[in-house]
């Protein structure tokens, strides 16, 4: 018996795109001649080596991401500019926003687990109101370690009291699901909305 659903943010409630970070930045950067807006995707978002993971695991502040950033791209452009380009990345996943308010007026806790930064976030809680739906939020900043290592999982259970099989993990991402079942969760890849309905029906929810 499922008891609580816990939500990635990312391409489950909120579908983005980074690459018009990168494209953006290349625009601004006075090293054009050598580098590219891949060559920039890369350096920011490559899963293991990418800057942005010091930043979504809070090692590095905002203005200091920043910083490191435009010393490395030669960005000319001030912190607020850049919140421009790094932020809006965004849209609404408007079946998914509607089965969580189904699962609200259900009566489930809903939390929400997201590899993210602080920049993002604070962007999201201000223009997506649907994150307010959530009773819990389990950020990877703040927890210092993103998915797949077990400890961002652990919070769940730090804040409810629940069985581990009783908590069904909703995202995109296959291992971070698989993970999530090595851990004792039950949980589901996020591949369209269709499915994720039929799969609530399944479960008699």
């Amino acid at each position: 018996m499922i008891k609580l659903f816990v939500f990635d943010l990312g391409n489950v409630i909120l579908p983005f795109d980074h690459a018009p970070i990168a494209a953006k930045l290349w625009e601004r950067s006075e090293k054009k001649g050598v580098l590219s807006p891949d060559r920039i995707f890369a350096y920011l978002f490559d899963r293991e080596q990418g800057l942005i993971n010091g930043y979504e695991t809070g090692r590095l502040s905002s203005l200091h991401f920043f910083d490191r950033l435009r010393d490395h791209l030669g960005l000319v452009m001030t912190f607020e500019e850049f919140k421009t380009v790094w932020n809006p990345i965004f849209w609404e996943n408007l079946q998914v926003k509607a089965a969580i308010g189904y699962l609200k007026a259900k009566g489930y806790p809903l939390f929400l687990l997201s590899d993210t930064n602080e920049l993002h976030f604070t962007y999201i809680h201000e223009q997506y109101p649907i994150v307010h739906a959530f009773d819990e939020w389990i950020l990877s900043f703040e927890v210092g370690v993103k998915k797949p290592e077990k400890r961002i999982y652990d919070v769940i259970f730090e804040k409810l009291t629940v069985e581990r099989q009783e908590v069904f993990y909703i995202d995109d991402m296959e291992r971070y699901v698989e993970a999530a079942r090595e851990y004792g969760l039950q949980g589901m890849v996020f591949r369209d909305e269709a499915t994720f309905w039929r799969r609530l029906k399944e479960m008699g929810v």
